[in-house]
C-alpha cells in the first residue's frame, strides 16, 4: 500500500509506520519511510502527516487534529470474527462484555474514518448497513455522493510485485519427512476457530496415499494472544496423531512463517487445501491466505460460502467443496492431483487472473481518495458528537469487560 501510494498520489511523502523496529532489514531504496511507531510517537506521527490510514486508530486523535483526513482499513469483516474469537475464549457475560466492547470499538472506527476500505461487496453491504444504524449516512453525506464509493469502497489485497519464480527449496529433499516425489499439498496459514483441519485430515485418511504430504504452514499468530494454539490447532495435532499421521503424511509448522519465506512453501507444492465453517464469518471474509495461491498459480481446494469461493468457481481456479465433506475433498485432492490436463488448466486460469489483482488496481478507490481534496462525503461536524458518545462508552465497556475476567 505504502509503495503504490508513494508512486501514484503526486506529491506523496509516505510514511509506514511499524509495530516493530525493522527499519534495520529493510531494503534500501523503497519508495516511502518506515519508522517504529509507540505511544510516545503517535501523535506526533498524525501531526506531520496529512492522510492517516489505520486498523485500528485511537479515534481520540480526531479530536487533536480535526482536520486531518483518516482512512479505516477494515479488511476483515470484524463483528463476525469477533464473535468467532469470542466463543474460543470467552462465556456467560464474560462473553457478553467481550462482543460489546469489540462493537464500541468496531463502531468508533466507522464514526472516525473520513474514508473506509474493506475487501469485497459483501463486507462493504454489510458496514453500509452498520454506518446507517449509526446515523453515519445522513442526507449531507448522501447528496455528496448517492453511491457511497467515496465514503466506503472496495480494497482487496494485492498480489506480490515480484515474479512468482521457484528458488532455494524448503521442502522436497529438506524439511524432514519430504521426499522428492512426494506430492505436496500446503495449508496456507494459521488455524483458528472457524477452520475446519479435521475434515481435510479425514480427507487423507480415506485417501491413504504415502506420496501425500500436508504441510500446514501456520500453527498461532504472532502478538496476538486470541489467534493463538486454539481448540482448532490443537484438535488437528490429535487427530493427525491418533491417525497416525503426524510426521509422517501430515506436518505442522509451530511457529509463523514469515512473509518473506511463505512464497517458498507455495511455489514448491502441487496444491493448496483450506476447509472451513459455513457460517456469518465465512460469508463475510476475504481469505488473504488465498492471495499467494494465487500469485504462485498454484490450484487450490476450498469450501463454498465465501466470496473467494465463488470466484474459484467461476474463474476455474480450483475446486470447490461442501462444508464438512471428506469424500468430496478427498476426491479434489486426487483429482487436481492425478489429472495433469485439469491442473493445468487451472493454473492458465489463476495465470490469466492475476492483472486485476494487481495492488495498483485494487488500490484506485485508496489513490483517488488520496488525490481528492474535497471535503469528506460526510461531514465531520457531523460525526464529532457520535465519536465523542462512542468513546465514552467505550470507556464503561471496557471496565465492565475488565470486571468480568476471572481472578489469577
Amino acid at each position: 500500500m505504502a509503495a503504490v501510494l508513494a508512486k501514484h498520489v503526486p506529491g506523496a511523502r509516505v510514511t509506514l509506520a511499524g509495530p516493530n523496529d525493522a527499519a534495520g532489514e529493510l531494503p534500501e531504496g523503497l519508495p516511502y519511510r518506515y519508522v517504529h511507531w509507540t505511544l510516545g510517537n503517535a501523535l506526533s506521527l498524525v501531526r506531520d502527516h496529512d492522510i492517516i490510514i489505520s486498523s485500528g486508530m485511537p479515534p481520540h486523535v480526531a479530536a487533536f487534529f480535526p482536520f486531518k483526513r483518516f482512512v479505516v482499513d477494515l479488511f476483515t469483516q470484524y463483528a463476525m470474527e469477533w464473535m468467532e474469537v469470542g466463543m474460543q475464549h470467552f462465556e456467560g457475560f464474560k462473553r457478553r462484555a467481550w462482543v460489546e466492547r469489540t462493537r464500541t470499538i468496531l463502531a468508533m472506527q466507522l464514526t472516525l474514518a473520513d474514508f473506509v476500505l474493506c475487501c469485497n461487496e459483501r463486507q462493504r453491504d454489510s458496514y453500509i448497513g452498520m454506518m446507517t444504524s449509526l446515523g453515519l449516512i445522513s442526507p449531507a453525506a448522501y447528496d455528496n455522493d448517492p453511491t457511497l464509493r467515496k465514503y466506503i469502497d472496495v480494497a482487496p489485497h494485492g498480489l506480490r510485485p515480484e515474479p512468482a519464480v521457484s528458488g532455494r527449496r524448503v521442502l522436497r529433499g529438506v524439511h524432514p519427512g519430504f521426499k522428492e516425489n512426494d506430492r505436496i499439498i500446503v495449508w496456507n496459514g494459521g488455524i483458528i476457530q472457524w477452520y475446519d483441519p479435521a475434515t481435510l485430515l479425514e480427507a487423507l485418511r480415506i485417501l491413504n496415499r504415502d506420496d501425500v504430504k500436508l504441510l500446514f504452514l501456520g500453527a498461532a499468530y504472532p502478538g496476538i494472544r486470541e489467534l493463538g494454539f486454539g481448540i482448532r490447532f490443537q484438535d488437528a495435532k490429535a487427530i493427525a496423531e491418533r491417525n497416525g499421521q503426524l510426521g509422517r503424511t501430515v506436518f505442522f509448522e509451530e511457529g509463523w512463517v514469515s512473509h518473506e519465506s511463505a512464497k517458498r512453501y507455495v511455489l514448491e507444492a502441487d496444491i493448496s487445501v483450506c476447509t472451513y465453517f459455513d457460517n456469518l464469518e465465512t460469508r463475510y471474509s476475504h481469505r488473504t491466505r488465498f492471495v499467494d495461491l494465487i500469485w504462485a498459480e498454484l490450484p487450490f481446494i476450498c469450501t463454498h460460502g465465501d466470496v473467494l469461493a465463488e470466484e474459484v468457481q467461476r474463474n476455474g481456479w480450483g475446486l470447490v467443496v461442501p462444508e464438512g465433506d471428506a469424500d468430496a475433498v478427498a476426491a479434489a485432492i486426487a483429482r487436481l492431483l492425478d489429472d495433469g490436463e485439469f491442473h493445468a488448466r487451472c493454473r492458465r486460469n489463476l495465470a490469466a487472473s492475476r492483472p486485476e489483482l494487481q495492488w495498483e488496481v485494487t488500490l484506485k478507490g485508496l489513490v483517488d481518495f488520496c488525490k481528492d481534496n474535497r471535503p469528506p462525503v460526510a461531514p465531520k461536524w457531523e460525526r464529532f458528537p457520535g465519536l465523542v458518545q462512542r468513546v465514552a462508552a467505550y470507556g464503561a465497556r471496557r471496565t465492565i469487560f475488565q470486571l468480568a475476567k476471572p481472578r489469577g
